[in-house]
């Protein structure tokens, strides 16, 4: 079998002769361990950065005695997003950690329950569907704004990642099983503490030589089991509760994604089972709690960095829903575009998925060089959104970039397929619509009702890589805003930060 010839599609800036993947450039790295310890750290996606910047857009690095091969150039991301699941798929490491825990889902499927997977999901998140759901999200809303003034009457310091993470699963769990956990005003054991034990505990086993929690568990692994257990038990009840209700309730269709897999595996003849559900349901929790929490949390923090920023997203809100103290309907949330430019600066420098894991299904061609079957991938997605050649000032914060350019100013450097926050190609992530909603829901009530107060302890906001990146050390202290002032309280800075101070600082 002949592999693919990429070549016409990405022209190696400087010829290079045909090559074999351990033929690459790359970092040194120890016998027996090669570079495992760099990479297996919650900084590994800054270090494979800098490594980019050093050896260029092709390199090897070591994971014991196996060789991955990372790539930086977006041209080359491209394709390979547009190119899953045929030609590419994620690390088998990743599917087989997730299925160990019983968690294997829409995340880490592939071939044809990928596919089966994926309809279902897009249906449950369809925009007529997320029309009908604004009611319950706009309550959710006004939960965590509760929250909030809860914690501003009582001068209390606010866990920015924990209450937003408590926000997203409320949304989540309300969306895919219509339940409603209300872990925001729940002050006992909420299903938002197993959760968040999993990521950190899956990130650990994914860098290892070998899995030796089959031989002996250790306090971390023994951690997760006890997590897993807890959500495993609370989805139980849920997925018992749902057949019961559509028994009683035949002939109804759907009304949240657990019902219509539910309906899938009756009409299809499916051999569905309740393992099945259960990992199909856990991980789209866990998938849709994260990454919207730790994204919305990194633009909180960019608002205490850029208060004239802040102050004119304020503007803007407060002319679009003023006398409200939130969004009070679907369509508003289409209407902010300032906010809109915010947050893709923001996810443009810090997107929780940095990097991708990924390994070839066929001998393939790229930049040069030959990857067989089975070569793994890591594919840098952060790294060329940076670039001063996909975006001008590419290590500047400047959500300008994003709106409208005056004539005569639209020479600059301005590369969007640069830009992939939320992955590209068939495997986009299907929750990217629910994820802006929540998004500008949240963003819209803070800057409308609320002062932001940073605390930092004497530590640095910081980049965290726990399956994906957060921001660690976030905490404020809110105050209710006195609607007559329109000047947020926040430490002045200039608004084009450079990414060593905006960014790697964080």
């Amino acid at each position: 079998m002949q592999p693919k010839d990429w070549q016409k599609d990405f022209p190696v800036a400087e010829p290079q002769p045909f090559t074999q993947p351990h033929e690459l450039p790359g970092p040194y790295g120890p016998p027996l361990i090669g570079h495992l310890l760099q990479i297996s750290s919650e900084q590994s996606h800054l270090t494979l950065e800098r490594w980019a910047e050093r050896y260029g857009s092709l390199f090897q690095i070591r994971l014991g005695r196996s060789r991955l091969v990372v790539v930086s150039d977006h041209k080359v991301i491209q394709r390979i997003l547009e190119q899953r699941p045929q030609s590419f798929r994620r690390n088998c490491v990743i599917e087989d950690r997730f299925s160990e825990i019983g968690i294997n889902g829409l995340f880490t499927a592939e071939g044809e329950d990928w596919r089966r997977q994926r309809r279902t999901v897009v249906a449950a998140l369809s925009r007529t569907r997320l029309a009908s759901f604004f009611p319950r999200l706009k309550a959710t809303t006004a939960r965590l704004q509760r929250r909030w003034e809860g914690a501003a009457d009582g001068n209390q310091l606010v866990d920015v990642c924990r209450d937003l993470t408590r926000f997203t699963v409320d949304v989540t769990m309300q969306l895919a099983f219509g339940v409603d956990p209300n872990t925001l005003e729940t002050p006992g054991p909420v299903i938002q503490r197993h959760l968040e034990k999993i990521g950190p505990g899956l990130q650990r086993r994914f860098f290892t030589l070998f899995p030796y929690w089959r031989l002996i568990r250790l306090p971390p692994d023994r951690a997760l089991d006890r997590a897993v257990k807890a959500l495993d038990r609370e989805v139980e009840v849920i997925i018992r509760a749902t057949r019961e209700h559509m028994a009683a309730h035949p002939g109804h269709g759907p009304t949240n994604f657990l019902e219509a897999m539910l309906m899938i595996a009756e009409h299809e003849g499916s051999n569905l089972t309740s393992a099945d559900l259960l990992a199909h349901t856990s991980q789209l929790l866990l998938a849709g709690e994260d990454t919207t929490a730790y994204t919305m949390s990194w633009i909180v923090h960019y608002f205490t960095r850029f208060p004239e920023a802040f102050a004119r997203i304020r503007r803007e809100v407060d002319d679009l829903i003023a006398p409200a103290a939130a969004l009070d309907k679907l369509e508003q949330a289409n209407h902010l575009p300032f906010l809109d430019a915010f947050c893709n600066e923001v996810m443009r420098l810090k997107p929780v998925a940095p990097h991708m894991a990924l390994e070839t299904l066929e001998d393939t061609e790229i930049l040069g060089c030959l990857m067989p079957k089975g070569t793994k991938l890591f594919v840098l997605l952060r790294y060329a959104a940076t670039r001063e050649e996909h975006f001008a000032g590419g290590d500047c914060f400047d959500p300008e970039r994003w709106l409208p350019q005056p004539a005569g100013h639209g020479n600059q450097p301005h590369n969007t397929q640069a830009f992939v926050p939320f992955g590209a190609g068939p495997r986009i992530c299907p929750g990217q619509h629910l994820a802006m909603l929540e998004i500008r829901a949240v963003l819209a009530m803070l800057c409308r009702n609320f002062d932001l107060r940073p605390v930092s302890h004497g530590k640095e906001v910081k980049e965290k890589m726990a399956v994906v990146m957060r921001p660690d050390h976030l905490h404020l202290r809110l105050k209710r805003r006195s609607l007559a002032s329109s000047v947020p309280t926040c430490a002045p800075t200039a608004m084009a930060a450079s990414r060593s101070g905006a960014s790697h600082d964080l």
